[in-house]
């Protein structure tokens, strides 16, 4: 009888961590969509009802995205969409710069004929005309999912969520989640050049290569952000 309330309570476990994670992954677009806008309150009890589901996976959810930067409380226990600032979006690129940047040096001194074929297939999506945010992402998270060190990846999983998140949200800001944002007209070719740059073998050249983009996009955001030239 023990072990049959131990077996209960270890299945109420897991589907609670499901739904917390349905949770988290269904207010979190939400959110990047738009449906739920900078500065709104979050009430546990509504977004449960909307969801059909308990205030504890929304609960989980929501400390979660408090931890992502994704939403913000107060003193007196209200939850909030946050607001993005120039000052998160520069501290969060920066860290993203040296990871990222890291990344691209360690997938340099293990180049296959299928990372090749995988990261150039990627970057043509990229700098396609039509590329989207999703497509720059992709790119961005191949290069530290096929790096071959896994405690860094570990690190972006537990940090760089949010700075991609940053990307979604202040790019809709400024050009409607379009990733032409992160470009210039003298870099239409960025993901192709940092690409190629890691295929060749040279792990400080597509590690520069690729702090510079971040570097670029990240001063571009801002100025946009700020209403700057």
């Amino acid at each position: 009888m023990e072990m049959e309330r131990g077996q209960v309570v270890a299945r109420r476990r897991i589907g609670g961590g499901k739904l917390g994670e349905q949770a988290y992954t269904l207010i979190k677009k939400q959110i990047l969509d738009g449906v739920l806008q900078t500065g709104e309150q979050l009430l546990e009890t509504q977004l449960a009802e909307h969801l059909g589901m308990s205030r504890t996976p929304v609960r989980s959810a929501l400390l979660r995205m408090e931890k992502e930067k994704l939403i913000s409380s107060d003193p007196n226990g209200g939850t909030f969409v946050a607001s993005l600032s120039p000052v998160d979006v520069a501290e969060t690129y920066s860290i993203r710069e040296v990871i990222e940047g890291l990344a691209a040096r360690l997938l340099a001194r293990r180049i296959t004929p299928a990372i090749t074929e995988r990261l150039r297939t990627l970057a043509e999506k990229a700098d396609s005309p039509s590329a989207t945010l999703d497509d720059d992402l992709e790119f961005h998270s191949a290069i530290v999912r096929m790096c071959g060190n896994s405690t860094l990846i570990e690190l972006v999983d537990m940090f760089c969520l949010h700075s991609m998140t940053f990307d979604v949200r202040s790019s809709q800001m400024v050009v409607g989640g379009e990733v032409q944002l992160l470009q210039t007209s003298h870099d239409t070719h960025a993901h192709s050049v940092v690409a190629e740059s890691i295929i060749s073998g040279d792990g400080y050249g597509a590690e520069e290569k690729l702090r510079h983009y971040i570097r670029c996009g990240k001063n571009i955001l801002i100025k946009a952000m700020m209403g700057l030239d």
